[in-house]
């Protein structure tokens, strides 16, 4: 089984990916949404969200776990792997590696707050590709946006407001666009109009790809069974689901913090 993890609706495109490339794949989507947003916490709370979302993986009993959270893969996969005791993977790395590959040098990276201060995007970017040039946004904004359904690429209030918050963005004249965070592939039309021409790199697509080329084989003993839990607001998150990723008909399970 295939777990994935993240603060809440933001991995459920690295879900969908998933679901559509291994169909038989076994999957266990967890959101911590009772402690939603990560990405404005101090490092030390995020490893400790890290550590006991990896408890609770454990239990799970899941084969592999997909860090979906941009926050927790930057500051806190070695936590929430040392607790689930099996192979984690996040999401920098994948998608370093394909701006990499497209020889891409001016890269605007667009993440949480705490993703930003980390540096975890600059220090990857800079091992992969020597004399990279980099500028790194926080956008503390952009999650509690996506998990509100305010994603319309038509709303021209939306836009300003995302316009506003990647100004100093569009004067660093980038020939890329990394979208760290996972929530952030809800906005891609609205931050695609703000740099026409520019690719917008997904970490969450990336990550999701990687993972189906090397899990392919070990999925194909599934059952294409789905479980779906979050610690707080099943309901709530069900409908977030529908609205904003297409996600119908599927059971919320909620798992208390205590448990």
């Amino acid at each position: 089984m295939i777990g994935v993890f993240d603060s809440g609706v933001g991995g459920l495109s690295v879900l969908a990916s998933l679901r559509r490339a291994l169909p038989r794949a076994d999957l266990l989507y967890y959101a911590d949404t009772a402690r939603l947003p990560f990405g404005s916490r101090s490092p030390a709370l995020i490893r400790r969200f890290a550590r006991e979302a990896g408890e609770k993986f454990r239990l799970f009993g899941v084969d592999f776990l997909q860090v979906a959270c941009g926050t927790v893969s930057a500051v806190g996969l070695d936590e929430i792997a040392a607790a689930a005791h099996c192979p984690v993977s996040g999401v920098i790395l994948p998608v370093v590696e394909r701006i990499a590959s497209d020889g891409k040098r001016r890269v605007l990276i667009l993440s949480t707050e705490a993703t930003a201060n980390s540096r975890a995007y600059e220090t990857a970017l800079a091992e992969k590709i020597p004399g990279v040039a980099t500028l790194s946004l926080g956008c503390p904004l952009f999650v509690s946006l996506v998990e509100c359904g305010f994603c319309a690429k038509n709303d021209p209030a939306l836009l300003s407001l995302v316009g506003r918050t990647l100004l100093p963005g569009q004067t660093f004249f980038p020939d890329s666009v990394l979208l760290g965070c996972t929530h952030f592939r809800r906005l891609s039309p609205l931050i695609a109009q703000l740099f026409p021409g520019v690719p917008l790199y997904d970490c969450g697509e990336a990550a999701a790809s990687a993972l189906t080329a090397s899990a392919e084989g070990q999925a194909e003993r599934g059952e294409g069974k789905l479980r779906v839990l979050v610690s707080d607001g099943p309901e709530r998150f069900r409908r977030t689901a529908e609205r904003v990723a297409g996600l119908f008909g599927v059971t919320v399970e909620e798992v208390p913090q205590d448990e």
